[in-house]
Formats: structure tokens, sequence, C-alpha cells
């Protein structure tokens, strides 16, 4: 039987048909698997509705940095006890409003009442012993301008009676002896007259040390006295200005000491506004800027204050920043009112800007993601920004005018390039 055979160009004919049907498949699944990459999203798909989009603008930039706060005295007073005592009564609450000669505590010190009684009698009795010094003053200048006035009558008598017994001398009336013992006698009358003036100056002089020094006791008893009664007076502790009071530190039964504190009393008309600010907005603060202070009424009141200091430290997360407002201001404005305030740092010309998106810091680069022209995606795009307001930032680069931008949080987002947006 003959052998069967294939021919060699049928088995080439097979062996390139088989080929071929296996390039298309291959061609066909490769095409398959590009269609699905083309066909499924290239990134996480989200709702529109839950996206928050903002459009960049050009133009005027006004940079204004946005912080809460409290309204809060300039002048607040430290009540503290200027006598010791015992506290009988209080008679004022934190929140109660006062009067500069409101009481706020009544102290009681029995000491005091007697020191009174010691002080007054004390200048008493100076002012007895100034009226008894004065008379007996008095009394030795009489007796003493009396003398004087004796002698200075002998001395023109014994001036008169050697006048004339000259001229008896030279007559040879009466003896030259008796003539030199009268000028004698007249000599010594005009010394003796010098001598008492001399005294009497002296005296004067004495009197006058001796009033001055008692007129001094009479002063210091009166001081005395005067600073008794006003510790008394200080049992009657004052509010001292007029506001309202923030603490009271004292309970009936307690005993102070001076310089004990007993009530802080706060100005209910001269306030400022304490804004906590942002470590990362505060270096573009300055004084002299102006802030917008927006109260937590029912009205939302609008204050129009200026920057007076800002803190050099952070405290608790942020730096404070004062504000003072100017008077008066609106009725029902308290201390510890709570306000936000809105100081204007300057202002950029002709510049980009869009809200600021969430996470993002000023003069910084980030990622941002931006739509495109049907809006049905949103690509990462690298930013510059520049200078943060309290709801907007400046765009320095990578972004263009009416650009739109998700400004939500994209932290689900899972930093993928691209999203698509249903």
């Amino acid at each position: 039987m003959p052998d069967f055979q294939i021919p060699i160009s049928d088995q080439n004919r097979r062996r390139n048909w088989n080929r071929v049907r296996w390039a298309v498949l291959i061609a066909l699944v490769s095409a398959s698997i590009v269609g699905v990459a083309v066909l499924l999203p290239s990134g996480p798909s989200v709702a529109r509705d839950s996206l928050v989009i903002a459009t960049v603008q050009f133009g005027t930039f006004e940079v204004r940095v946005q912080a809460p706060g409290t309204l809060q005295p300039r002048d607040e007073r430290l009540v503290t006890a200027a006598v010791p005592g015992t506290v009988a009564t209080v008679l004022v609450q934190p929140g109660d409003s006062v009067r500069s000669d409101s009481m706020l505590i009544q102290l009681a010190n029995p000491h005091l009442l007697s020191d009174v009684v010691s002080a007054n009698s004390a200048l008493v009795d100076a002012k007895a012993t100034l009226v008894a010094t004065d008379a007996a003053i008095d009394d030795t200048r009489l007796t003493m301008e009396g003398e004087l006035a004796s002698q200075e009558a002998d001395a023109q008598k014994a001036a008169l009676r050697a006048q004339v017994e000259r001229g008896l001398e030279d007559e040879e009336v009466i003896a030259a002896l008796d003539y030199q013992s009268t000028v004698l006698d007249a000599v010594t009358a005009r010394q003796q007259v010098r001598l008492t003036v001399e005294r009497l100056e002296a005296f004067k002089e004495s009197a006058k040390a001796q009033e001055a020094a008692q007129q001094a006791l009479v002063s210091a008893a009166a001081t005395a006295l005067n600073e008794a009664q006003q510790n008394v007076l200080g049992l009657e502790v004052m509010a001292g200005q007029a506001g309202v009071v923030q603490t009271v530190a004292v309970s009936p039964g307690q005993t102070l000491d001076v310089g004990a504190p007993i009530a802080k009393v706060a100005s209910l008309t001269d306030l400022k506004a304490v804004l906590d600010v942002d470590p990362s907005y505060a270096g573009e603060i300055e004084r002299g800027q102006t802030a917008t202070i927006q109260l937590n009424d029912t009205a939302q009141s609008k204050i129009s204050g200026v920057v007076t200091r800002i803190s050099p430290s952070v405290e608790n997360g942020s730096v404070e920043v004062d504000a003072q407002l100017p008077m008066p201001l609106p009725t029902g404005t308290r201390p510890d009112l709570d306000v936000v305030g809105n100081i204007d740092v300057t202002t950029i010309q002709h510049t980009l800007s869009v809200a600021t998106p969430v996470g993002v810091t000023a003069n910084s680069y980030s990622k941002i993601y931006k739509l495109n022209d049907n809006g049905r995606q949103a690509k990462e795009v690298a930013v510059q920004l520049g200078a943060a307001s309290a709801t907007a930032i400046q765009i320095l680069s990578g972004l263009q005018p009416d650009d739109e931008i998700i400004v939500s949080d994209t932290g689900s987002f899972g930093s993928k390039p691209t999203i698509r947006i249903q």
C-alpha cells in the first residue's frame, strides 16, 4: 500500500493560516485592553454637588486678615484693701454695674476707730500747748519791751542832764567831777538800752522757733488725725471708677491685710478688641492698620478701629493683636463680648486671586485641582501662591483668569492626578 503524504505546500499554508489567526486574536485582545483603558476613569469619580468650585479673578486684591476675639477693657482697675480689717458685708457680685462712688464691701476694724479718738486728743493737746506757748512768749516780750521803754527814758534823762551840766561846768557852777559822773551815767544808760534791744531781738527769734516747733506738732497731730479718719473711711471700699464688676475675691468674715485684692472693675466705655490671629498671618499685620470689628450682637454692629499692639510671642496657638476702638461705643457693648475682626493689611493691584482652597497657606507652592473646559474632569496643577486674605489668596503662577478650581477638601482623592466629575 503506497504511503499517503500531504504536500509540503499545503502544510505551509496551514501553518501560515494558524499564524494569521493568532495575530488577529492578539490584535483583538490588545484593542480590547486599550479600549477598556480608555473607557475606564483615570481617577476617582465625585459628584459635582459635593464640591466647592471657585473661579480665578483678575484685578484688585484686598489682603485682609480675619480673626476671632473678644472685647476687653483698656482701663481695668484692681481694687485692693487700703486698711486691714475683716469683711463685714459684700455688696456687689460679678456683672454688677457700679459708679465710681459705689461701695463694694464694708470692712470692720475697731482699732481704727480708737485711733481716731487718740489722734483727736493729741491734736487738742498740741493746739492747747501752742496757745500756752504763744501766751508765754507774748508776756515775756511785753515785759522786755516795757523794760526797754523805761531804759530808753532813763537814757534820755541822763543825756539831758549831761547836756545841762556841761554848760554849768563851763561856768564853773558845778564841779568837773560831778559833770563827768553825769556823762558816765548817760553812756551807761545808752549801753543798757542797746543790750536790751539785742536781748529783745534774740528773744523774738527764739520765740519764732518755739512757735514753729509747736505749730509743727499741731500739724503732725492734724495729719495723724486726718490719716486715722481716712483709715476709717477706708473701711468702706469704693469702686473708684464707673464700670462693671469683673471679679470679687472676698467673702464675709475674711480677714484682709493692706493691699489684699478685693475686686476688679472694668470700664464699660473704654474697650479694645483683642484678636487671636493665626501666626502665619501675624507677620503681615502692622500698627496703624485699619481693623473692622463686627460685634456678636443682634444688629451685627461694625466698628472701625486701629491696630495698636501686636504680641511678640505665640500663646495658645495664636498671636494677640489689639485694636483701639472709638468712643462712644454702641449701646450694649460690654467686656468679654465675642467679636470678629477684619484687618486691612494691604491692597495689590492687577493680580490673580481666588477663594482660598482648603489646606493651602500663603507664600507657598501647592497642588490644586483645575477643571477642564467641559467641567467633567479635574487635573492637579502646580500653583504658586502669594499673600492670603480672610477668604481669598493671591495666585502668582499656575492658573489663568476664569480658570475653575476645586477649593473644598480634596484629601479623599488620594493625590490622584485626575478625577472625574459627575
